[in-house]
């Protein structure tokens, strides 16, 4: 599901406390062995576009549930955004 045509106060209010799985297809993960990461969204800091591509991204202060729950901030592109618990 993607939710590219949401405004961005929907779209934070979306992923707000959600956990999300994400699959990152341009950067290998030394986290993971596959391209699926999990987190937990602790809260969304903006929403924007990409210039060159224009694809939609959230900047998240994150629970990185396969980095033993640390937390940090990461861009997730929503396009990437497939299951939202």
């Amino acid at each position: 599901m993607k939710y590219t045509h949401l405004s961005p106060v929907q779209l934070s209010s979306l992923l707000t406390n959600k956990t999300v799985r994400y699959e990152n297809t341009s950067n290998k993960s030394s986290v993971t062995v596959d391209a699926v990461r999990t987190f937990k969204i602790k809260g969304i800091d903006r929403v924007g576009k990409h210039v060159e591509t224009g694809d939609t991204f959230v900047t998240a202060i994150v629970q990185d549930v396969d980095d033993s729950g640390a937390e940090k901030y990461r861009n997730l592109y929503v396009d990437a955004i497939d299951v939202i618990v």
